[in-house]
């Protein structure tokens, strides 16, 4: 008599298989949907992608770093893994950008504008915008031609996901000829754009040179300065509340030139970062308490060149980006909260002009793709 092959799934009831998928990669788990019918079923469904997010974007130990190589192509680096020597050939690996529906004329860079959920905004300077997931490699390209700005380079983005109306919105702001702001925003729910009439904050009339937002705790934030440089501050817009706010910076940089530091986000907290020239080092100030001013704190000092924060790891060491201009390479490396190298990448990734481009951070996800009605309906009907 014949013996039945048993599988997994006869074995392990299905709360137990669900438990364990979700403590699978990302990755791994795109891979894995073919086992069989049922995995399928399981891995595929929105409220799976959702806890599998929720479970993995809570440590830095998921994330992926993302640097654009040129028009076609760019480098997906695996955060968790960059510093195991054997596991450094499939750390650092080259993925295709997405090419449908591109206008044929098109002959300018890509430029990364920020990342959200497991979703990279990419622009092109040519009047449209492309949502792109990496893992799963759906995209969608959005034109923006018909909003009229004096220049490209005038416009400052963002992209963040709005949880209260379970849509993901482009946000783009940015001052026309007789120095009006403009805000406007594209719901990927509505597939649509919508003018916004959201008054700025006092005083807050002048843009960072950092073109895109960073989006934390259901709202994007950008690195804003006054007039007269003496109420610089961090300029955030609700996402959900559709309004403007402002948060001050630390003290102890008011009234600096504004070029010198950079916004960013590092272990789901604010953070600004700045290369101090004279004394060859980099300095990472960190809000502790969200809209806290006073939780500011200096809580890195980084010597041996300039240091470019990327996330952090093991809750406070910091892994970044390494620019050397003696020797014209970059490396990644890790420092521990007193600014000594822990460690280094086994070999530099890049040649030293992809310091110049555009990158971000994100976190693999299984995300059906923003605005998909089919993912919403099947959701619905099955109740799950």
């Amino acid at each position: 008599m014949e013996r039945k092959h048993m599988g997994m799934n006869d074995i392990l009831p299905l709360e137990l298989i669900h438990r364990i998928l979700l403590r699978v990669p990302a990755g791994d788990l795109f891979r894995l949907r073919f086992i069989s019918k049922l995995w399928h079923s399981l891995i595929s469904h929105p409220d799976f992608a959702e806890s599998h997010y929720d479970l993995n974007s809570a440590t830095s130990s998921h994330s992926h770093f993302f640097l654009l190589k040129d028009d076609t192509n760019a480098w997906c680096v695996q955060l968790d893994t960059l510093f195991d020597v054997a596991a450094a050939p499939t750390t650092h690996k080259k993925v295709s950008l997405p090419s449908r529906e591109m206008p044929s004329f098109s002959c300018s860079l890509f430029r990364t504008m920020g990342s959200c959920r497991g979703f990279v905004l990419l622009d092109k300077k040519l009047d449209f915008l492309v949502i792109w997931n990496p893992l799963t490699g759906s995209s969608k390209t959005i034109s923006y031609s018909h909003i009229k700005v004096p220049r490209y380079d005038l416009i400052r983005y963002g992209f963040g996901f709005d949880a209260s109306r379970d849509d993901y919105l482009i946000v783009l702001s940015w001052h026309d000829d007789y120095n009006q702001h403009r805000l406007v925003c594209f719901s990927l729910r509505t597939n649509s754009w919508i003018n916004l009439d959201a008054s700025l904050p006092k005083y807050m009339s002048r843009w960072k040179y950092q073109l895109f937002g960073w989006f934390l705790h259901g709202a994007i934030h950008w690195l804003c300065y006054s007039r007269d440089y003496i109420d610089d501050g961090i300029l955030i817009f609700d996402l959900k509340e559709r309004s403007f706010s402002k948060i001050s910076m630390p003290q102890q940089l008011v009234g600096d030139y504004p070029i010198t530091f950079t916004l960013t986000i590092l272990g789901g907290c604010l953070a600004l970062y700045l290369y101090d020239h004279d004394n060859h080092k980099t300095e990472i100030w960190v809000m502790k308490e969200y809209k806290v001013p006073s939780s500011w704190i200096l809580m890195y000092e980084i010597p041996y060149g300039n240091n470019v924060p990327i996330c952090m790891s093991n809750g406070s060491d910091i892994i970044g980006l390494n620019y050397t201009p003696r020797y014209y390479w970059l490396r990644f490396v890790k420092y521990n909260v007193s600014g000594e190298l822990l460690n280094y990448s086994p070999r530099p990734l890049f040649e030293s002009d992809y310091f110049y481009r555009s990158f971000c951070v994100y976190t693999e996800s299984l995300f059906p793709f923003p605005g998909d009605n089919k993912d919403r309906d099947k959701k619905n009907k099955t109740g799950m």
